[in-house]
């Protein structure tokens, strides 16, 4: 008897945009019961991991999975965090989510398979159908047709077939990025554990299309300083001229104002939000 492909599952686990363990849980148990009834094994690829912490052990599952499904709703920085890790790969990956969440990157909506967040029959019926039909047809999909396959080509290393396991080979990648920011004095108290650090304190809005206003509260002035220098970094190779400024606006609050042509786009917004939050909590 052949052995069953693995699908592994990349969600929120614990209380994440106001919703707790057990919402995660029925929606974990619908995901499985659609890839299991596909022909998959279904896991969670931290499953046997409690902390946020990295683990090699986590990292071979993401690559190693023959299928990923990834919730991104709630906008996780865990979740995007081992998403992006994946979609590098150029392996199958199917994602989901809520119709609550708002669309997290502009790869438009048909790449993302929605549910409703009150699990209200019957649409979670067809989100059930809709979900199956992405299995099958992402299960048998080329690297070529894959999210960044399709804005290739581009050369990905083989890390199979790499002397370094897959999950030593990302974490020494990690690592080498972690030397570099601390070598331009971008010093976050761990870089790599700041990846997987949740409890926001940034924010986002657009006042119009050519602004984005970040909103930093309980920060120190040095971390916002390091939030502005942040925003410099990511900016600086959109080939736009985008002028950043920083104000302190009372007690612990900061504000950022990015302008520049588009720069008041919700996915650019979003995009500058997700990093920040990442890299400063």
């Amino acid at each position: 008897m052949a052995k069953k492909k693995t699908c592994g599952i990349v969600m929120p686990i614990s209380e994440c945009d106001g919703l707790g363990a057990s919402h995660w849980g029925d929606v974990r148990k619908i995901v499985e019961g659609v890839a299991s009834e596909a022909g998959f094994e279904t896991r969670l690829v931290s499953d046997t991991f409690e902390s946020n912490l990295i683990h090699k052990e986590i990292l071979q599952n993401i690559y190693n999975d023959d299928l990923i499904i990834c919730d991104v709703s709630g906008r996780n920085p865990n979740v995007f965090f081992e998403l992006g890790i994946r979609m590098a790969t150029q392996k199958p990956t199917v994602i989901i989510k809520d119709e609550v969440t708002s669309y997290p990157f502009d790869t438009g909506p048909n790449r993302y398979i929605q549910y409703p967040r009150d699990m209200r029959h019957p649409v979670i019926e067809k989100f059930k159908k809709d979900l199956s039909a992405s299995i099958e047809k992402t299960s048998k999909q080329s690297k070529e047709n894959s999210f960044i396959g399709q804005l290739g080509p581009f050369h990905i290393p083989d890390v199979e077939s790499a002397s370094v396991p897959a999950a030593e080979l990302i974490l020494e990648r990690l690592e080498k990025i972690e030397r570099q920011m601390v070598n331009t004095s971008i010093r976050p108290r761990n870089a790599l554990a700041s990846l997987y650090q949740s409890g926001s304190k940034v924010e986002t809005i657009q006042p119009n299309e050519h602004t984005t206003l970040v909103i930093l509260n309980g920060v120190s002035e040095r971390k916002a300083e390091i939030a502005e220098e942040l925003a410099n970094d990511l900016l600086a190779s959109s080939r736009k001229e985008v002028l950043i400024n920083r104000i302190h606006v009372g007690s612990g609050e900061y504000h950022i104002e990015i302008s520049g042509k588009g720069m008041g786009q919700p996915n650019i917004a979003t995009e500058i939000r997700m990093y920040l939050d990442a890299m400063l909590n």
